[in-house]
């Protein structure tokens, strides 16, 4: 029997979890506006036709003749399997039973997506599925292996509304938690610092509310710390720790394998120097400080206290590296490296 999808899913496997949160977001995008729905589909699916309509339908665990999807996304015109994985292995007999249930769905527009942590792998491992799709098929299925960084970028962010970004943030933070968008390892979160500096200085440390949405920070390997459209100091994210009283803190994530007490002992004394009293605080411990100056060439102020930057182009192996690097570069010159 299906489940409807929820806020308070009750799931405790993690991929039946994660399921639940893509199709809560695809539910969510639909009820703002059809079009944001059919957006996403025409982005994952190659198909400017699916997705158009009303009376949508979101399940999981749906169960059908042949195999039960992760994930069931339908309407009279259309029908979509999501299969989930949070790593990068899928199972040929698994798919091929979805697909066979597709087959006998009577829908125009039929669709199979495997959904999976897709970074460090190659997708022609489907090329048998795809097979399948073509000649066994017809070409009647469509299918697609995608990435949770694929299903972030199908999201039409820009038209959405304050509420609805939040959640997609929201959602991208519960991602990187489980470590399902690995590209956290060459993004820079370069940080409005202008009115803390001695934290950063003196302390090796930044420090804001433990807040979701608009405040909160994604997973990066790198901190940049930036005044007067400047950031003038480059270091590691050694760990992030949620500091919610003088005995209670949370490692939400750490990019160098220490034991998470450690963290939590040097988070609670920063707190003490730094911020007595204040809580809850989201401590970012940082690593050594390197000189740069990496420069906002671009109109207006910092767009919400923070600028992720993807670095994966400039090949550095640290922090030292980094800063030496983006010194007297620009941001416009980054983004054109990222392009070219």
């Amino acid at each position: 029997m299906s489940k409807s999808i929820s806020l308070f899913s009750g799931y405790s496997q993690k991929e039946n979890r994660t399921t639940n949160y893509c199709l809560l977001i695809l539910k969510m995008l639909y009820e703002e506006n059809p079009k944001y729905l059919s957006d996403v589909l025409t982005n994952l699916t190659e198909n400017e036709d699916i997705g158009n309509g009303v009376g949508v339908k979101f399940l999981q665990q749906q169960k059908n003749e042949t195999s039960t999807p992760d994930g069931v996304v339908l309407q009279k015109s259309f029908t979509v399997y999501i299969e989930t994985k949070n790593f990068d292995w899928f199972y040929d007999k698994q798919l091929e039973e979805h697909l066979s249930g597709l087959n006998k769905n009577p829908s125009e527009y039929k669709v199979l997506l495997a959904l999976g942590n897709f970074e460090k792998t190659e997708k022609s491992k489907f090329e048998k599925i795809e097979k399948l799709c073509n000649q066994k098929y017809k070409k009647s299925i469509f299918f697609n292996a995608i990435s949770f960084d694929d299903f972030l970028k199908a999201i039409p962010q820009e038209s959405l509304s304050k509420n609805l970004k939040d959640t997609v943030l929201d959602f991208v933070e519960y991602l990187n938690e489980e470590d399902l968008l690995p590209k956290w390892e060459d993004l820079l979160d370069v940080v409005n610092c202008a009115g803390l500096p001695d934290d950063v200085l003196k302390g090796n440390v930044y420090m804001c509310p433990a807040a979701g949405g608009a405040r909160s920070h994604s997973r990066c390997k790198y901190f940049g710390m930036y005044k007067n459209k400047i950031a003038e100091k480059i270091s590691l994210i050694e760990g992030v720790v949620d500091v919610h009283s003088p005995e209670s803190s949370l490692v939400r994530w750490k990019n160098i394998d220490k034991p998470n007490h450690e963290y939590e002992r040097l988070a609670q004394e920063k707190i003490k120097k730094f911020r007595p009293g204040t809580y809850p605080t989201r401590v970012f411990l940082l690593g050594e400080l390197f000189d740069t100056k990496f420069i906002k060439d671009t109109k207006g102020p910092l767009w919400g206290a923070k600028r992720y930057f993807d670095i994966s182009t400039l090949g550095v192996k640290d922090a030292k590296e980094l800063a030496g690097v983006l010194k007297d570069k620009t941001w416009t010159w980054l983004q054109r490296e990222n392009n070219e």
